[in-house]
């Protein structure tokens, strides 16, 4: 699992490219301080390289979400497979996060 973050003005974009299972969560829980840390801007989770996620990894988007409502930001999923996005919906976590094309 690769993470690459930019900043476009009050924009902070994390591309996630892999799987973001167990491991995976494990390994990025420090890549995703800047989010973490600029949680009071709009964040986007670019998902299109995201082919799967574990209930690790929904737990690191969760993480990412309670610091952005505790901040005041914005956070959006983006580009959500059809594999991944039958995840948000089993785990009824589709209703809590904004997602967009």
């Amino acid at each position: 699992m690769n993470i690459t973050i930019n900043e476009e003005g009050n924009n902070i974009t994390a591309v996630f490219d892999g799987r973001l299972d167990t491991v995976a969560a494990q390994q990025i829980s420090e890549t995703i301080d800047p989010l973490l840390q600029n949680a009071d801007q709009n964040i986007i989770l670019d998902c299109e390289k995201m082919p799967f996620i574990s209930s690790s990894g929904l737990r690191i988007f969760l993480k990412i979400r309670k610091e952005v409502s505790a901040k005041g930001g914005k956070m959006y999923l983006k580009n959500i497979c059809p594999d991944v996005m039958q995840v948000f919906k089993m785990t009824k976590l589709d209703d809590i996060f904004e997602m967009v094309d």
